[in-house]
């Protein structure tokens, strides 16, 4: 996801900052990866 990130970032050559946001059902499980995720959107997010 990073390098999908740096990809995005170099072609279009944004100076806009990029949060990596993940869309999910039932939340992010921490793991020594989760911490690249900035944001995360849960079902409850959706239907407040």
């Amino acid at each position: 996801m990073l390098e999908k990130l740096r990809i995005f970032t170099e072609e279009t050559k944004t100076s806009k900052s990029l949060l990596l946001t993940l869309i999910t059902s039932f939340g992010l499980k921490q793991n020594k990866h989760s911490d690249i995720v900035q944001k995360q959107i849960t079902m409850d997010d959706l239907f407040v």
